[in-house]
């Protein structure tokens, strides 16, 4: 699941203002509304050592419209104008990303590692919600037609086993990757047991690789010549 990181940080005018803060988050209308607002994943306060005033929520998020669906409850409930009355300034809140220290390769190697783990929740993570997946009988699955689909009791996987990744290509924020599996699964009560050849697109966005598109060919027998990628 992909996440979205928010970090809001108050400066109080007093600790009574503190305070009133602190009550309210406790109250019934505080983080227990937070908590349970859709796509909150986590959300955590800290004190500065420093400054007793200053306090910094930690916030994660399912996507930035769950975010921004929040803020505008908050700010219609009329809780920014009751916090506006408490700080010495402004609150200071940011987005923020992971720093990646992997080059865009190495992180593409990894998303197609995952993308052939045998749990295809693993590599459902680096979708894009509008990723669009074509099978090789030119039908289109969306996300949601891929894990219905991996979830049927029609399908039982076995193994899959990244063979080779024959090329990758990357252009700024975009890149194509074409890689080689050889998987064992049934379905509907036939066995396959199948080389294919992948091909996805990715796109970057807020410093994250996402496949926004995916096709599979027809598969081949392994004691065939396996293709080759010159």
């Amino acid at each position: 699941m992909s996440s979205h990181t928010v970090s809001a940080v108050f400066t109080f005018k007093d600790n009574v203002s503190k305070n009133k803060f602190i009550d309210f988050c406790n109250g019934d209308n505080g983080l227990s509304v937070t908590r349970g607002w859709k796509g909150c994943q986590n959300i955590d306060c800290f004190e500065s050592q420093t400054n007793p005033l200053q306090m910094t929520i930690w916030q994660k998020w399912n996507s930035p419209a769950d975010h921004e669906s929040y803020m505008k409850f908050r700010h219609d409930d009329g809780s920014f104008d009751f916090l506006k009355e408490l700080v010495a300034s402004p609150p200071d809140i940011n987005p923020l990303r992971p720093v990646n220290f992997s080059t865009d390769t190495e992180q593409i190697e990894s998303i197609v590692r995952d993308m052939c783990n045998i749990d295809h929740t693993v590599g459902n993570r680096h979708m894009h919600e509008e990723c669009l997946f074509v099978r090789p009988t030119g039908n289109p699955l969306n996300v949601q037609g891929w894990n219905d689909m991996m979830e049927n009791d029609d399908v039982t996987v076995e193994s899959n086993k990244l063979l080779n990744i024959n090329r990758i290509r990357i252009s700024e924020n975009m890149a194509f990757v074409c890689y080689t599996t050889h998987g064992k699964f049934n379905y509907k009560g036939t066995d396959n047991d199948d080389v294919a050849v992948f091909t996805s697109i990715l796109e970057k966005s807020d410093g994250r690789w996402q496949v926004i598109f995916g096709q599979r060919s027809t598969g081949r027998s392994p004691d065939e010549k396996p293709p080759v990628f010159a």
